[in-house]
């Protein structure tokens, strides 16, 4: 990798056109961003990538070579956190100014809030986006400064700080782990539902597990249909404590899950615990997990409000 660069975007799970979180003033002002299709394949077959603009004069990148970069894509993990990686793009072109994508000349496409046709400013033939639970790799943003962009390797001669080449080095090992893992086959969750019969066939397949792997140690007793909160009381066979036990299963191999209300609010219980179960219906994998487990291993967050009226019109 001859040249190597660094760029700031906004936070999104896929980059297909969702919300997009992050520190820009333009994303806090209007709720959206145009970095919101960085990772979206248009109709020639190309990536194309936005980064905002810089200082007072809305400046856009500038490299002594357009052509050649592996640009690592950066973005704060849930719009306010540590810069984390998010994905990359081979091969990379960057424009002298921002350009319409190109998906307007294919037909009908969305405007930004402001009417305007989303942009771009660098392109790739080839992109990797790492999936959301995937993304472990954080970098400093010291080097940033107010830019969203840092160059790496291959722009101007001195630029071979220990920092740099550090950069290059995490640059080199997200290139290598993407080429070896077909991220394309990560079974991404989505915010969708399953039909019924797959769902009782997940939820049944994870129950069965908890007793096949947990009834030795505990007597299990089934309290689902009471609305408690909670599935499962896990009972010690020699010491007779109670755990309370919300059993989540999945068919992937991701973990991920949905709860009501009723569920959230149990979480305080000191007796609570998670019981979640992956690859439910061929290869289940367990784990039991207290809520400081889970609020480590995952970010939980509102899908969905419910409107209800305050009084009949």
């Amino acid at each position: 990798m001859d040249r190597i660069a660094f760029l700031k975007t906004g936070w999104a799970v896929d980059y297909q056109g969702e919300e997009v979180v992050g520190r820009h003033r333009h994303i806090n002002d209007y709720a959206e961003a145009h970095e919101r299709f960085n990772f979206r394949k248009a109709p020639d077959g190309r990536y194309y990538g936005y980064i905002p603009p810089m200082g007072e004069h809305e400046a856009t990148p500038k490299p002594l070579r357009l052509n050649g970069w592996t640009i690592i894509l950066v973005a704060a993990r849930d719009g306010d956190g540590p810069l984390t990686v998010v994905g990359h793009y081979e091969n990379a072109t960057f424009e002298t100014g921002y350009r319409d994508r190109p998906e307007y000349r294919y037909g009908s496409f969305p405007k930004d809030a402001d009417g305007q046709n989303f942009s771009y400013i660098v392109s790739a033939d080839k992109a990797n986006i790492i999936p959301l639970p995937l993304r472990q790799t954080e970098i400093s943003g010291a080097h940033f400064k107010r830019s969203p962009i840092v160059y790496v390797r291959g722009n101007r001669p001195g630029q071979d700080q220990e920092w740099r080449q550090h950069f290059a080095e995490i640059a080199q090992e997200i290139v290598s782990v993407s080429s070896q893992v077909d991220v394309v086959d990560v079974q991404i969750p989505t915010f969708s539902f399953p039909d019924a019969e797959h769902r009782k066939a997940v939820e049944m397949a994870a129950v069965d597990y908890a007793s096949a792997a947990y009834g030795k140690r505990y007597e299990i007793q089934d309290v689902q249909l009471l609305n408690l909160g909670y599935d499962l009381i896990f009972r010690d066979r020699k010491t007779g404590e109670e755990l309370h036990v919300e059993v989540k299963g999945t068919s992937n191999a991701i973990p991920h899950f949905f709860m009501t209300r009723n569920e959230y609010r149990y979480l305080e219980n000191p007796r609570w615990r998670m019981l979640m179960v992956t690859q439910a219906l061929d290869k289940p994998k367990g784990r039991v997990l207290t809520l400081d487990e889970l609020e480590d291993a995952f970010d939980v967050k509102p899908f969905a409000f419910e409107g209800v009226a305050k009084r009949l019109p």
